[in-house]
């Protein structure tokens, strides 16, 4: 007769025998169920089901990981991050053809879940890429918003941008066009904008940005010293006009300007060397320069020089300044062989 001990101890065995074949049997069809799931996401994603495809893939893994299934895991782990990759580069596709702002949007939210994805899984490269997408999205957004004349909205997408990426020039220069837009008379706040994408394309090689920053502020300072000008507010105006040259030092546009202020202001001497400095700048034909000449003949009889007078004039004798041109050379200065003509 077996011993009490000899039942109990055999006992044991059977149970530990069931027991392993149960759990055995229990990963098994956990390993058939978390393979089925991970097949049918791969056809969701396959076909752009992204939302599906993430839902059963988590699914999945949640099985995967709870019955020590390490191969599935590994597998899902690998694969996650890329698919919510996939799906937000889908979304931005969706905006490039959509234009809206809620489709940006979306492209937003789901690069963010995925930079979320790739660090919960330990995706560097995908992480990088949503990363370095994201500042660009809210770029993009405050362009949708300032054209929809959303003002305060597009200064708060340029502020995220530069808080995610604070080399991104870009984004300065636009922080100058929604500023000057925002406080158009205070051309201190938003010209510290252009300044500081100037200054940060130069650092990074931006070289597009560094051209429309400069081209942008000398034509803002023009625009505003001209109408400054026409307001008889001269001494404002010259101060502007006079920035110019630290964004294009070759104006031909700025000393045309300045020389038009300073023959209004009746400072001759300073409209001469203002306008000869344009005609130096100046690329264009004879009829392009016509209103320099005009400006040149102008101080030049502002001083008395009436034959290098008579000689700009001849030359401002071109499209809107012919009839003006010629009222000076035959009835002002009286200029020799023009009398008739």
């Amino acid at each position: 007769m077996k011993s009490l001990k000899t039942i109990l101890s055999y006992s044991f065995v059977m149970f530990l025998l069931l027991g392993t074949a149960e759990i055995t049997q229990a990963q098994d069809e956990a390993r058939v169920q978390a393979i089925e799931m991970y097949n049918n996401a791969q056809e969701l994603a396959g076909s752009n089901d992204f939302d599906g495809a993430i839902q059963l893939y988590r699914s999945a893994l949640e099985i995967s990981r709870e019955n020590g299934l390490n191969d599935i895991t590994d597998l899902i782990e690998e694969r996650l991050p890329r698919v919510y990759g996939s799906r937000a580069s889908s979304s931005y596709r969706t905006y490039q053809s959509e234009r809206t702002v809620s489709a940006i949007d979306t492209a937003i939210e789901d690069f963010k879940a995925s930079q979320e994805a790739a660090a919960e899984f330990g995706n560097q490269q995908v992480e990088q890429q949503a990363r370095g997408a994201i500042p660009q999205l809210y770029y993009v957004r405050s362009i949708l918003n300032f054209r929809q004349d959303n003002l305060e909205e597009a200064m708060n997408d340029l502020n995220t941008a530069l808080e995610l990426n604070s080399n991104y020039a870009a984004a300065y220069y636009q922080k100058g066009i929604v500023q000057k837009n925002m406080t158009p008379e205070d051309v201190d706040a938003w010209m510290e904008w252009y300044d500081r994408a100037i200054t940060v394309a130069e650092q990074v090689g931006d070289n597009t940005t560094l051209q429309n920053a400069r081209e942008g502020a000398a034509e803002e300072l023009i625009f505003r010293g001209v109408n400054l000008g026409e307001e008889r507010n001269f001494e404002r105006a010259i101060e502007l006009l006079n920035m110019v040259e630290q964004y294009d030092p070759a104006s031909d546009e700025q000393h045309y300007r300045l020389s038009e202020i300073y023959n209004k202001r009746g400072n001759w001497s300073a409209a001469e060397t203002h306008a000869r400095q344009a005609l130096e700048y100046h690329t264009g034909g004879v009829a392009d320069k016509a209103k320099i000449y005009f400006e040149l003949g102008t101080a030049l009889k502002g001083l008395g020089q009436v034959e290098g007078a008579c000689s700009a004039f001849e030359n401002a004798r071109y499209g809107d300044f012919t009839e003006p041109a010629n009222h000076e050379l035959e009835f002002q200065l009286k200029c020799e062989g023009h009398a008739g003509r």
